[in-house]
């Protein structure tokens, strides 16, 4: 393969905690992306999408040349189920919090989760483990997952009931104390998080990964040390000469080059920073950091 473009970001200023990843050899090409942690006992430092993505960009690595998806497969998830035993022999056999079983056999939101687009040179195939994009002489394969759907229009609700809600309170910015939708009072005047509206979300981002690697409306495939070794992956065939480009989501409207990808970024950023009309997802852009997600092109001819 011949590479034409090649970047990968994080979107903190502190690069050790990009959870996207890039694995270019001899074999293969492929972008990682560790899902961004939901965790309540945050057991992975600097995070579980961390972790997970530095683990499958080895195991890429160390494929043999001539691996089968599913080969690859095995050999990934096998090495995230291999961090859970090393967890547990340094750490206990930490049961869950019901004290039923192990932790990461359920409650899934704590397990090790990530992503993956791989190219195969050999097979001359992209495997599509995940919501990981690929684009291939200018044709996009979808992977837009139902749940993110269902979850980002629900951030999008989420953010206009608050703004209508500060609208309210604009109006009336003598009243001390006004009442949530839950019931419990709040001063007017104090100031919100970051993305309040993902917080309203996140126990339905927890609730996400019950979902992870089953079938149906809401299922979806993600590496996480329990993925079923028989779930449908999408497989595109690659013709030599074909122009391939390999992203994380952190391009949500992916185009032909790594400059028109970061020009539509750059848009949305300025039309809809908090991504809950044009491109509805389950965070927007926060002050302070380079863009809402992680993000990674690779850009090469087959």
């Amino acid at each position: 393969m011949r590479i034409i473009e090649r970047f990968c970001r994080g979107k903190h200023a502190d690069q050790s905690l990009n959870e996207d990843g890039l694995v270019v050899t001899e074999d293969y090409a492929a972008v990682v992306d560790g899902v961004t942690g939901k965790s309540l006992r945050h057991l992975w430092k600097p995070s579980g999408g961390v972790v997970a993505k530095d683990l499958l960009a080895s195991a890429i690595a160390g494929l043999p040349g001539e691996a089968s998806m599913r080969e690859a497969q095995r050999a990934l998830d096998g090495r995230l189920r291999d961090e859970y035993a090393r967890f547990a022999a340094m750490h206990g056999d930490m049961p869950s919090d019901d004290g039923s079983s192990h932790v990461f056999e359920v409650e899934p939101w704590e397990r090790l989760q990530a992503n993956a687009v791989i190219y195969s040179a050999f097979r001359r195939e992209v495997w599509l483990f995940g919501d990981c994009q690929v684009m291939m002489n200018g044709v996009q394969t979808p992977t837009l997952k139902r749940v993110d759907e269902l979850l980002g229009e629900l951030r999008s609700f989420a953010t206009q009931a608050l703004r209508l809600r500060e609208e309210a309170e604009a109006r009336c910015p003598d009243d001390p104390e006004t009442v949530t939708a839950d019931g419990s009072a709040r001063s007017s005047r104090v100031v919100g998080s970051g993305d309040p509206a993902r917080d309203l979300i996140m126990p339905f981002l927890r609730l996400q990964s019950e979902f992870a690697n089953r079938r149906g409306e809401y299922g979806y495939f993600v590496f996480d040390g329990f993925a079923d070794p028989t779930y449908p992956i999408h497989i595109a065939p690659v013709q030599p000469g074909a122009e391939v480009v390999l992203a994380s989501d952190g391009y949500p409207l992916l185009r032909s080059t790594l400059a028109g990808s970061e020009a539509e970024l750059a848009r949305l950023r300025r039309e809809d920073p908090g991504l809950v009309r044009e491109f509805r997802s389950t965070k927007g852009f926060t002050a302070g950091l380079e863009s809402f997600d992680d993000r990674t092109y690779l850009r090469f001819i087959a």
